[in-house]
């Protein structure tokens, strides 16, 4: 099984490194919540996928067994075509996963179903979609104060994010993510849903710009 995924792995880095697209396809077999999925391949072999870009509920957390019935619904028994992306620690392949044409990724987001994963996503097209299901309320914005799952997997709030780390968030203040490269303002969602490491924090926004920021593109206005 390591062997396998080694070749794997070395197959994936080979063709990323020719700038060719990998794409596996297959039927989904199973969906363990809402965004990690198993599809059986015309080899008869399986891949578990982690959809790219974005975050689901945990499966003991608010909204995680509605975000699992949601993908079951877009995908389970169903034919789905994966642009991979990446391979994650776990040995899972990361990509974006298409069930019947329908991208898995953006639509889990708009259903409110997903948060955009700060930090890793590539398309910031997802923060608009986010963005509208935010103001239409879907499925976890309900919630006064949804918790994203890669705080709460750490056992933290959105309020104690915030001032862990010497990041206690200051009124006004700019806080840049450095991996994304892209920063926030105080009413902004990502605000206080970064991890305390990756946040730079500057005084103004022209600050931030100077520094090769963009603006997040949930921010409002």
């Amino acid at each position: 099984m390591k062997k396998s995924l080694t070749v794997f792995v070395v197959v994936l880095n080979t063709l990323f490194g020719q700038a060719q697209a990998v794409q596996l396809k297959g039927k989904v077999v199973n969906i363990a919540d809402g965004d990690t999925l198993t599809i059986l391949q015309h080899d008869k072999t399986q891949k578990r996928i982690r959809l790219g870009e974005i975050d689901a509920p945990e499966s003991k957390q608010a909204f995680g067994q509605r975000s699992k019935e949601s993908l079951i619904q877009l995908c389970g028994g169903r034919n789905a075509v994966v642009q991979v992306q990446d391979i994650d620690r776990y040995g899972r392949v990361v990509g974006r996963v298409s069930c019947n044409g329908v991208d898995t990724t953006a639509e889990q987001v708009r259903r409110g179903m997903a948060w955009v994963y700060d930090g890793y996503a590539k398309d910031k097209s997802l923060y608009e979609v986010q963005s509208q299901a935010k103001k239409a309320r879907k499925g976890l914005w309900a919630d006064a104060s949804p918790v994203p799952p890669w705080l709460w997997r750490k056992g933290q709030t959105t309020a104690q994010a915030a001032t862990q780390s010497g990041s206690k968030a200051v009124s006004g203040e700019v806080r840049g993510n450095k991996n994304s490269r892209v920063y926030h303002l105080s009413n902004c969602p990502g605000y206080t849903a970064m991890n305390p490491k990756n946040v730079l924090s500057f005084k103004t926004e022209k600050e931030a710009r100077a520094a090769g920021f963009r603006k997040a593109g949930n921010c409002p206005g």
